[in-house]
């Protein structure tokens, strides 16, 4: 199909994610229970027993779907020129249709790993017209003519607020070596080092832009996750693991190698976290090259091939509990390892996870107000956990 065919091939985590289209949702809502604790009425005698009986402990996510869209426009002048040209004309509308949908797909990818505020980079320094990203790796979340705003906060709290909802700026040039974007004007209110920058309309904060929160949504980098889908940030801290994820204190991370990081994550799900064995991780891919350098350099194997649709190549590391698979995925945060088990996480949507406007039966739609034409695509996403405490994320330095 071509959602095969455009989208998953370089985003091996959203290929990777069952999808189960509109199953099990209610309206635009899929209730998802949260089990967190087990009956703990046992004890000897049978009267202690007895009197310390409870009962199964469960909260529930309401995850809503989110709304996305695409358009591209054909202009009515280059489809003249090609009118004698049925080749040409073809070629030109494969084109721009096949651009639009590998740019959703990416955007989808990129929330998917997302924590609901929907950021796309964070500006380390700023000089006139130019922002260099705090992480360079970043930049592969931005291109040319993207529409960007601005805000201090990454904007996955519903208090957090853009610089000036009425500013915003196009990007104009883009250095992919050096993270530095070139922007039209750089008089986004108040825009400073520091600030978080999004696609214009996807902004979540205090204007509620749900796209899709993604894993870092469930699976939180600490202690003290935020509240999310009806169940509060109070009730997520009193078990942290079972509602958050897993994660390791920066304090016995100290001096560990990526490998010896990745296993004390898994030795510790699998151990004092109670959690089920991981069935993949996750890495940037600059972080995956680091990774087999260091395993090459100790004799270890070289990547395997994955046993995946489009054969995404894996390095197998042996941890508690048997070999995990790592594989790559550019949208993945550089400098984190993540650990997920599968089979608690998938995709709903209203429909196709991603699909083109056809409700008047017509895939090409004139412009209500040109000549032009358009092609549009819809999405109604979201992403799903039934068991954050089986994923689990560690940091790679510091």
């Amino acid at each position: 199909s071509i959602v095969e065919q455009l989208i998953y091939p370089d985003n091996p985590f959203l290929e990777s994610l069952k999808k189960n289209g509109d199953q099990g949702m209610v309206g635009d809502v899929m209730p998802v229970p949260i089990f967190y604790g087990n009956p703990q009425g046992v004890g000897s005698p049978f009267t202690k027993a007895q009197t310390n009986a409870s009962t199964t402990k469960s909260a529930k996510f309401a995850i809503e779907a989110g709304d996305y869209h695409g358009v591209v426009r054909i202009g009515e002048k280059v489809q003249m020129a090609t009118r004698t040209n049925q080749g040409a004309f073809l070629e030109d509308k494969r084109a721009e249709i096949d651009g639009l949908w590998e740019t959703a797909g990416e955007n989808l990818s990129i929330y998917s790993w997302g924590n609901g505020g929907n950021a796309l980079g964070r500006i380390g320094a700023i000089d006139a017209t130019t922002a260099t990203l705090e992480n360079t790796a970043d930049i592969a979340n931005f291109e040319i003519d993207m529409y960007v705003v601005a805000s201090a906060a990454d904007g996955s709290g519903t208090s957090d607020a853009l610089r000036d909802t009425a500013d915003q700026t196009i990007i104009t040039a883009v250095n992919r070596n050096t993270g530095v974007i070139t922007l039209t004007t750089g008089d986004i209110s108040g825009m400073t080092t520091g600030d978080y920058l999004f696609r214009e309309g996807d902004f979540f904060g205090d204007v509620g832009a749900v796209v899709i929160k993604g894993v870092q949504s469930f699976i939180s980098a600490t202690d003290a996750p935020a509240a999310l889908w009806g169940i509060s940030a109070a009730t997520r801290a009193t078990d942290p693991q079972r509602f958050a994820g897993c994660r390791v204190p920066a304090a016995e991370l100290a001096g560990k190698t990526y490998e010896e990081r990745i296993k004390t994550l898994i030795s510790r799900m699998k151990g004092r976290y109670k959690a089920r064995m991981p069935t993949e991780g996750y890495m940037h891919p600059e972080d995956f090259d680091v990774l087999q350098t260091l395993m090459a350099a100790r004799g270890q194997r070289d990547l395997n091939k994955g046993e995946t649709q489009f054969g995404y190549s894996s390095i197998n590391i042996a941890v508690s509990g048997g070999n995990l698979p790592i594989y790559c995925d550019r949208h993945c945060p550089k400098g984190t390892f993540f650990a997920f088990r599968m089979e608690d996480f998938w995709i709903s949507s209203m429909g196709e996870l991603l699909y083109p406007q056809t409700g008047d039966s017509l895939q090409i739609l004139r412009v209500y107000n040109s000549t032009d034409y358009e092609y549009r695509l819809i999405s109604h996403p979201l992403l799903a956990c039934r068991a954050p405490k089986n994923s689990g994320r560690v940091p790679l330095s510091g």
